[in-house]
């Protein structure tokens, strides 16, 4: 039993309030309607909690938000539940059984609750934002409309798991370069730090005239060594104040478009930007959300500000009576293929069915150019460290040989 405390109102009109003890939400409910009261509000009166239970909130507690991967999988798991028959409410109660710890688990329970509740399934989500996003509640709220919410979310699912699919792609192409660099910039700091010195003491006994690339690294070396508080405040500046401008739209737009803009990787997340927001794109319209609100919600899934901001521009042209096709082509963002698809079926009616074949044609894009990528930039990297390690080593012995050539040079004057 637990001790609730209510706001309610009396039949002549008159706000009361109180504590009632009871077993549950819905009991006390019942015991105040039985006394004439028109309900208000009612909640649980919360008690002081031990250290043990602190511990359990904070174990409980989510930080961050559910990644693609995990929702991917709920969706699945819910497309079963609601394919299969079996009440909403039970179905949610087996997913909690599992135990999960991810963000999504966390929430499972609480929707089950809300549920008995008599909340929908999408103001039940609304409650935990960072497990479901706002284009989900939307497709969400848009299947419970229709009456079809098991059909939305078997699409939800299968969208969810193509977008994860392309991120790990492009993920993997992009990991491997970023592993060999900074593998070469720690190699590089070890060499110039530890090895370096050694040569310099060397030298400084002998006294001899140094080559101007050894001269160089050496000096290189003597200013990190003499100034190591200085270099690695400059250092940790630089990356706090990048990560800061990251977090300002501003930043956010200029490092997207310069990743935009790229060699190499650029054309990769165009396509892989172009993919996320046919996909999303084709799946909000099918899903009978209008075209605006639709647009509104592919700025934040397209995962790109420079493209987000290229679909707000679209947006408002054709919130102005524009067409689709039109306000996108003035963009000068989007490429053909997507424009060509996209105006044979704002002409035939199936603007849906065209941007999820869009997303399937750039699919298989990303595909094709990661792994043709992944071929090229192996060896091009071998290539970059083995020159930037070899310059210092080349560096570091190059007095040896000329004073070597200069032995024997001596030895055959004499």
């Amino acid at each position: 039993m637990a001790t609730f405390g209510y706001i309610a109102k009396t039949r002549t009109g008159e706000e009361v309030t109180g504590q009632v003890i009871g077993a549950t939400l819905d009991e006390v409910v019942a015991q105040l309607h039985g006394k004439g009261l028109a309900v208000l509000h009612v909640a649980a009166k919360t008690k002081q909690k031990d250290f043990k239970q602190r511990l359990k909130d904070f174990s409980n507690m989510t930080f961050g938000t559910a990644s693609t991967a995990e929702v991917a999988m709920f969706s699945r798991q819910l497309a079963t539940v609601l394919d299969s028959g079996i009440p909403l409410v039970k179905g949610l109660r087996g997913l909690a059984a599992d135990g999960a710890k991810s963000i999504i688990a966390k929430s499972v329970p609480d929707l089950a609750q809300r549920l008995e509740r008599g909340e929908s399934l999408s103001e039940a989500m609304a409650a935990h934002p960072q497990a479901y996003d706002t284009m989900y509640l939307s497709m969400i709220k848009a299947g419970e409309r229709a009456g079809a919410l098991d059909r939305i979310v078997e699409e939800l699912a299968t969208y969810l798991e193509k977008v994860d699919e392309i991120k790990q792609k492009v993920k993997s192409a992009m990991s491997y370069p970023v592993f060999i660099l900074s593998f070469t910039i720690i190699a590089t700091l070890f060499l110039v730090v530890k090895i370096v010195p050694t040569f310099s003491t060397v030298y400084e006994e002998l006294g001899q005239n140094l080559p101007p690339l050894t001269a160089a690294i050496l000096g290189i070396s003597n200013a990190i060594r003499g100034n190591a508080f200085v270099t690695i405040l400059i250092a940790s500046s630089i990356g706090l104040g990048f990560w800061l401008g990251l977090r300002t739209p501003k930043g956010r737009l200029l490092w997207d478009t310069f990743l935009l803009k790229m060699p190499i990787f650029g054309p990769i997340l165009m396509k892989s930007a172009m993919s996320r927001f046919s996909r999303t794109f084709g799946i909000l319209i099918g899903s009978g959300l209008p075209v605006l609100e639709s647009l509104e919600l592919c700025e934040g899934a397209v995962g790109n500000s420079y493209a987000a901001q290229a679909i707000a521009a679209a947006r408002a042209n054709i919130s102005m009576g524009h067409g689709v096709t039109e306000s996108f082509r003035a963009t000068k963002v989007f490429p053909e293929m997507v424009l060509q698809l996209m105006s044979t079926g704002e002409e035939a009616g199936e603007l849906d069915t065209m941007m999820i074949r869009a997303a399937d044609f750039y699919d298989r894009q990303v595909s094709t150019t990661v792994d043709g990528i992944s071929a090229l930039i192996e060896p091009v990297l071998i290539v970059v460290v083995g020159s930037v390690i070899g310059v210092i080593v080349v560096a570091m012995f190059l007095p040896i040989f000329q004073m070597g050539d200069a032995m024997l040079q001596g030895g055959s004057g004499m």
